[in-house]
């Protein structure tokens, strides 16, 4: 457990950015790759992913694109525009309002390392004329993999120093702890599946330790939130 226990506290004494160089995370765990863009290569179950795209972007248009709000907690990223999330799971735990509706996809990611229960998993929609500001991730602890479902010429993620586009029905891998920021300029929405999953190099013990943290973090979260409402002030 010694990543575990330096990685804390290099967090909490602001050694951060001595140690993390180009990535920006609240909680570091040092020891572990880091690079903007990873290979599919790395994964092989991305293959298996995007060959099941169809089934998940079907079970995401019975329900419905545009039923899910503005995102208001990441108010602040969202520059210009709309983006709209629906979620799956946040902060390692189930969002069971949404969960009925989306059996085939949740079986799906439940067969993918730590898919469905990392951190977040959600459909995340950027509306056109959208431009999300440049922001980094919460730890490195994880990596993030967009499924591209409702792809749109125009709309483009910037990771780093390289930009990419979305391919409808294609996935790729990046660290959201390296700054990046969207543009959506096409003429629709741009839809993906978007989740997180523990970097490939934790051990079993780490990740477990991790999934504790997480529940903590997660109250934490929700009593800094919930104080914020009844003073009225923004989360």
């Amino acid at each position: 457990m010694s990543r575990i226990s330096e990685g804390l506290e290099i967090s909490a004494h602001g050694g951060i950015r001595e140690v993390a160089k180009l990535q920006g995370p609240e909680v570091f765990f040092p020891g572990l790759t880091a690079r903007p863009w990873w290979s599919g290569a790395d994964f092989p179950w991305l293959a298996e992913l995007e060959a099941a795209a169809p089934t998940i972007r079907q079970e995401l248009l019975a329900f419905g694109l545009d039923t899910s709000p503005p995102l208001s907690h990441w108010g602040e990223h969202t520059a210009k525009g709309d983006w709209r999330a629906l979620y799956l799971c946040t902060m390692g735990r189930p969002y069971a309002k949404n969960l009925q509706a989306f059996p085939l996809t949740l079986k799906i990611l439940s067969a993918l390392p730590g898919a469905s229960n990392c951190d977040m998993t959600f459909f995340s929609s950027v509306q056109r004329g959208t431009h999300i500001a440049a922001h980094t991730g919460f730890t490195n602890a994880h990596l993030r993999c967009h499924l591209s479902l409702v792809a749109t010429e125009g709309s483009r993620i910037r990771v780093a120093d390289e930009t990419r586009g979305w391919r409808e029905g294609r996935a790729f891998v990046f660290d959201d702890t390296f700054e990046h920021e969207v543009w959506n300029e096409g003429d629709q929405r741009r839809t993906v599946l978007l989740f997180d999953f523990w970097h490939p190099e934790l051990t079993p013990p780490e990740i477990e330790a991790l999934t504790f943290m997480m529940s903590v973090w997660r109250r934490m979260y929700a009593r800094r939130f919930w104080a914020d409402q009844l003073s009225g002030q923004p989360s």
